[in-house]
């Protein structure tokens, strides 16, 4: 069977995935530019944004592994669409709410709706993976950084027109509400086993590659949550403008994953892991050391390049080990890598609180060597 014919086959379901996974983008980079005006209108600092980040962290790690339980009971696709419009239907709240109370209640919503739906489209993908006999996630996970640069740059332009943000953060939820229709229409509600269980306990190298997608989801995470915030506070941009540094960072995140699946076909997975961590690694040496706009738009563009195919890969690898059952590892990694873009952001507010926000990027950049160390672990059978 050609790989052709192998996607046409599944054509609906391989559709509806990648509609899923642009919405999920697309939803929480919509937040992305509100940051820097949340942090403006209620007057807070580092340290007090990163304790409203975590709030939203902790809705989202809550219900990672109770989204797994529940779409092996009811299905990847009411779930998904459930959750996806709770994140959707909350945000206009981040908008508006003036007090920090207020504020932590809707961000534990928003992170419960977040979190929910990545985990959910990743087993939904490697379902539909292992079905085509073919490598197609980071073509999956490319519609979600198409979204996250879609939702960050509509949103940030919105705001530099003059557009009031909570008029912009209607309009997004129209727009993903519109996108759950096809979604709603091709995917499967039979993605996971009856029996599997409700948490599962990683061990052996699984444990290793979810411990790197943690560091990896919390370098994206840095980008997503405080990428705004170091350019308005620390190389003084406009607060409206300050969401392009994601937007750039975005793009080559997004093209690094169209491309992934060529890339790899032609060099190899542990040449595409090893070029990639060291990219990353060097874009954010180069925040650190930048001095100029074009050096930081510069570094944005190497760290979206060096992150764009990590994840990807990792979630190859959790699907191909020997020492858990697939579904179980790849539930494992979910939980442990998303959790770094999750609560990883509000570790960085608490360092920016103690060595400022410059040195907690230069922190990341320490923390990015450790995942030199998953070289050997991406070596799948498949080439």
């Amino acid at each position: 069977m050609s790989e052709e014919y192998a996607v046409a086959s599944i054509k609906p379901p391989v559709m509806a995935t990648r509609i899923s996974f642009f919405i999920a983008g697309f939803s929480i980079a919509s937040w992305a530019p509100l940051i820097p005006l949340v942090k403006e209108r209620l007057g807070l600092d580092d340290g007090s944004m990163g304790l409203l980040i975590l709030v939203f962290g902790i809705g989202s790690f809550i219900m990672m592994p109770i989204a797994g339980m529940l779409a092996t009971r009811f299905g990847c696709r009411k779930v998904f669409t459930f959750f996806a419009l709770l994140a959707v239907l909350i945000l206009p709240g981040l908008s508006v709410f003036s007090t920090p109370l207020t504020l932590a209640c809707a961000l534990f919503v928003f992170g419960m709706g977040i979190g929910a739906t990545d985990v959910v489209i990743n087993i939904h993908a490697v379902n539909i993976e292992k079905r085509v006999h073919q490598p197609i996630m980071s073509g999956f996970h490319a519609l979600f950084s198409l979204g996250g640069m879609a939702g960050a740059g509509t949103v940030s332009l919105l705001l530099f027109l003059g557009i009031s943000p909570l008029h912009v953060t209607i309009a997004v939820g129209v727009f993903v509400i519109l996108l759950l229709l096809p979604t709603w229409n091709g995917m499967s509600d039979d993605s996971e086993a009856g029996d599997t269980p409700f948490f599962a306990l990683p061990r052996g190298i699984v444990i290793l590659i979810g411990t790197l997608c943690f560091v990896v989801y919390l370098m994206e995470g840095s980008m997503l949550d405080w990428s705004g915030i170091l350019l308005s506070s620390v190389h003084n941009m406009s607060t409206h403008q300050a969401g392009f540094g994601y937007t750039l960072f975005a793009i080559t995140m997004t093209a690094g994953r169209f491309l992934g699946d060529k890339i790899i076909a032609a060099c190899g997975y542990q040449r595409v892991f090893l070029g990639s961590a060291i990219l990353g690694t060097s874009g954010f040496v180069l925040i650190y050391l930048a001095s100029s706009p074009i050096q930081l738009g510069i570094s944005f563009l190497m760290i979206g390049a060096g992150l764009s195919n990590l994840a990807p890969m990792f979630f190859t690898a959790s699907g191909q080990q020997k020492v858990m059952p697939d579904a179980l590892a790849v539930s494992a990694v979910s939980t442990m890598g998303y959790s770094g873009i999750l609560l990883g952001p509000a570790i960085i507010g608490g360092l920016a609180h103690q060595v400022t926000l410059h040195g907690a990027f230069a922190c990341i950049a320490l923390l990015s060597l450790s995942l030199l160390a998953g070289y050997g672990l991406i070596n799948p059978t498949r080439k």
